[in-house]
């Protein structure tokens, strides 16, 4: 009889676990912790957070609440649907939506539904899922988008099912991101930060891309980021990923995992350990602007370099080798750089984005490359490609607020021959009634040239001019 009357106080009161992730394509609910003042005491640059994270850095809590429920002390119980969305895309042409989670839309009418819920197991564990209809002119499938459990200890979790993350200090990450379609993994994360001469998080994951490829099926990758925040001011932090393994090429044990992590045989041609690798550093500035423009309360800068490949002394074929400052240069490199302003009630971003010719396509994956059912699982635009975008969003009340985004890319920017040049601009509104959450869009694309290729891996440039716009609404009831 008590567990009847739990499941009907499911049903009637919007709990959520404080243990479930913010999904990492829930944009509008980081950039409205990033906007927080309270966000510089904190690591920012693992994605996902969990729900108890987001409400103790937010300083807008009534900004995000419909997105994450009512937090309430776990207990055991099930909540089979704690969300609903519906959403209607219409466009003019193929398109990605980036950093979407595996959103792709076709030419004409697109239809998505999602649907999520979730078994608590206490205050220490948690199992969620997340179904995925949808409905387009090549497409009419209802799928398990998401799918993982997640147990606590100390101040680690561990995950195992599939997910999303997003890796970096950008909107964009140049390594992993939360573009491509969630993908089965095992990850060890920290929940809380590790306070030893500052704050450090740390994220490590072992995942399966499950799919045939044209270059080689079922590949894996491993990745590993840490972040050290000795002051509020300053966030410093490193990502090592490989790509490995697959058809024709080996697996490895996990004691062997340090060995690909560090990459010292990853250049050596039949190596056992010769992989496809990358490599990032970052740094991000907290600079106080407020205290010469009182209503500014965040104002940041922040710049990662990334490699595919490097000469470090630890390698094999470099020992001796030494690089200032750390030890060790990136070949073929790529760059992330941005600024992020907040005020009481605007949020603006300015970011670019540059990576070489041999982004995603090196080494041993040279057709599909670092992509996962044919989008990319670092920066949405692929490899040789130039980005820069200014976004900007205002709150007109907590409960409504209206945006845009301005942005220009050209891929590809080094090779000879003609570049597709593409500029776009988007505008957005978003409302909330209590449980629901309505939102429109707006956007914008001119091209000169076209990329018929539709693989962030590959580039077709063909001499047509193009013009298309895509619209779209979203209705989500929180239970």
């Amino acid at each position: 009889m008590k567990f009847v009357l739990l499941l009907l106080v499911v049903f009637s009161v919007p709990w959520a676990h404080s243990l479930l992730n913010l999904n990492v394509e829930d944009r509008l609910v980081y950039d409205t912790i990033e906007a927080s003042p309270y966000s510089k005491k904190v690591p920012l640059s693992i994605k996902p957070f969990n729900l108890l994270k987001v409400i103790s850095v937010t300083s807008k809590p009534e900004r995000v609440k419909e997105y994450l429920n009512l937090l309430s002390r776990p207990a055991f119980f099930i909540k089979p649907i704690n969300s609903l969305t519906f959403e209607y895309i219409h466009s003019q042409e193929e398109y990605l939506i980036e950093n979407s989670a595996g959103k792709r839309i076709f030419e004409g009418d697109n239809i998505y539904t999602f649907f999520d819920g979730y078994l608590s197991l206490g205050t220490k564990a948690v199992v969620y899922y997340q179904g995925r209809y949808q409905k387009n002119r090549y497409r009419n499938i209802l799928e398990l988008h998401r799918l993982y459990g997640k147990v606590k200890f100390w101040k680690f979790s561990l995950l195992a099912g599939k997910d999303a993350v997003h890796l970096g200090p950008g909107e964009y990450a140049i390594i992993l991101s939360a573009n491509a379609e969630p993908f089965p993994m095992i990850r060890l994360q920290t929940e809380k930060p590790l306070e030893f001469l500052g704050k450090w998080d740390l994220i490590f994951l072992r995942g399966w891309l499950t799919e045939e490829r044209k270059d080689r099926d079922n590949p894996n990758i491993l990745a590993l980021r840490i972040v050290w925040k000795p002051a509020d001011f300053l966030e410093v932090g490193a990502i090592r990923a490989s790509m490995y393994g697959g058809e024709g090429l080996p697996d490895y044990r996990i004691e062997e995992y340090p060995k690909l992590i560090i990459g010292e045989e990853e250049n050596i041609p039949g190596s056992r350990y010769n992989t496809d690798g990358y490599g990032a550093y970052d740094i991000t500035l907290y600079l106080p602007v407020g205290a010469v423009i009182p209503s500014v309360k965040v104002f940041k800068l922040y710049f990662q370099e990334a490699g595919t490949d490097i000469e470090a002394w630890w390698q094999k074929e470099d020992r001796g080798k030494f690089y200032f400052p750390f030890g060790f240069k990136f070949l073929k490199p790529g760059f992330v750089g941005g600024v992020f302003v907040s005020t009481d009630n605007h949020i603006m971003r300015l970011e670019f984005t540059k990576a070489s010719n041999f982004w995603y396509i090196h080494g041993l994956y040279p057709v599909e490359g670092y992509t996962y059912r044919g989008m990319s699982l670092g920066h949405p635009y692929g490899r040789d490609v130039v980005h820069v975008f200014f976004k900007h969003r205002v709150y007109f009340s907590d409960t409504f607020s209206a945006g845009y985004t301005v942005g220009y890319y050209e891929v590809p920017w080094s090779l000879p021959g003609p570049h597709m040049k593409r500029s776009y601009i988007k505008g957005s509104l978003e409302k909330r009634l209590r449980y629901l959450i309505i939102t429109a869009f707006v956007r914008n694309d001119r091209t000169q040239n076209y990329d018929s290729d539709p693989s962030p891996a590959g580039i077709n440039i063909v001499n047509e001019d193009k013009n298309f716009y895509t619209l779209g609404g979203s209705i989500s009831w929180r239970f």
